[in-house]
């Protein structure tokens, strides 16, 4: 019978051997890497959108809050006054205003201006957050007189 070689027991790995593993794992870690570098933008990105949403919605019910004001535009003083609240991070937005006014008639139709006496009784408030970073959230709420 043959007796094992005591030196091969004793052999290493090849140089070959190891530059493979060591590619294989630089090729493992890069695709983890870009993968926890996706997931943190993306987390970012939503958390941003989320606290946008949050400030949009808070002005959107102070907005409902005041009174109904006949013919108002985005500079009438009671329109004008509520603030648009800042978020957890203390972002500040710009915010844009658009008021169309119902028509009076079904299916619903509005116009985007009003004259005096001519008001039905509902406002269409088009909202619009800008954040520094340049997302944008929209809501379009319904007041009534």
């Amino acid at each position: 019978m043959n007796a094992p070689d005591p030196r091969d027991s004793d052999r290493g790995y090849t140089l070959l051997e190891l530059l493979a593993a060591m590619a294989i794992m630089s090729i493992a870690f890069a695709a983890i890497f870009a993968g926890l570098g996706m997931f943190l933008r993306t987390e970012t990105v939503q958390r941003n959108q989320s606290q946008l949403d949050v400030s949009l919605r808070s002005y959107a019910e102070q907005l409902m809050g005041v009174t109904y004001v006949a013919c108002a535009t985005p500079a009438t003083p009671t329109y004008a006054a509520v603030s648009v609240p800042r978020d957890v991070h203390n972002t500040a937005y710009t915010k844009s205003v658009t008021i169309k006014y119902w028509n009076g008639d079904l299916p619903a139709t509005w116009a985007s201006s009003c004259t005096s006496g001519n008001d039905k009784g509902l406002q269409q408030i088009t909202i619009q957050l800008t954040g520094s970073d340049g997302e944008k959230g929209t809501l379009t709420i319904g007041k009534t007189q």
